[in-house]
């Protein structure tokens, strides 16, 4: 658990750190102070918000929609701690937009989650679910900041002690602010 721990902790960390550094504009890029019609340029966009689902995790999420790119990139996490129990939960994303209008936008994505549950006084009863897959997605935009994806995953199972489980299409859920 704690090499998936460190892992997640890598990817935060890179994330955080592509998405604090600004690429150069196209329009300085290309040395002539204007864009031409050729040469597209979609600001880079962050979201803050709740994320449920098989592929994207459970918890509080970050995505960062990166600068002039069709790529974003998801995480999302939340420990659920009790007096006897711990759940921890996370998840990272991969999203590749197909297309982009004016209310929202469809997209391809690729994602992974783990859920542990543990039991303080009772190691034996810890337990590790682990699910990959891809999945299809669509984002509706319902006020000017405000989205709501859905999006449905092939997702496959692991139990980290038992091995693969199944492969069940359970959607992912997400209500975010973007900025």
């Amino acid at each position: 658990m704690k090499s998936i721990i460190t892992k997640l902790t890598i990817i935060l960390a890179l994330l955080v750190g592509v998405s604090i550094t600004n690429p150069i504009p196209a329009e300085a890029a290309t040395g002539r102070g204007y864009r031409t019609s050729y040469e597209p340029v979609t600001p880079s966009r962050n979201s803050v918000g709740f994320v449920a689902g098989s592929t994207y995790g459970f918890g509080i999420g970050y995505k960062h929609q990166f600068y002039n790119s069709p790529v974003a990139l998801q995480v999302a996490g939340f420990p659920f701690i009790t007096e006897d129990d711990v759940l921890l939960t996370g998840g990272v994303v991969l999203q590749f937009t197909l297309h982009r209008g004016n209310y929202g936008s469809t997209f391809i994505s690729v994602g992974s989650s783990v859920m542990h549950e543990a039991n303080r006084w009772v190691s034996q009863y810890d337990k590790t679910i682990v699910a990959v897959g891809p999945g299809i997605g669509i984002e509706w935009m319902a006020h000017k900041n405000f989205g709501v994806v859905l999006d449905i995953p092939a997702a496959a199972f692991f139990d980290t002690r038992e091995g693969f489980k199944s492969v069940l299409p359970i959607p992912n859920l997400t209500l975010m602010y973007t900025w």
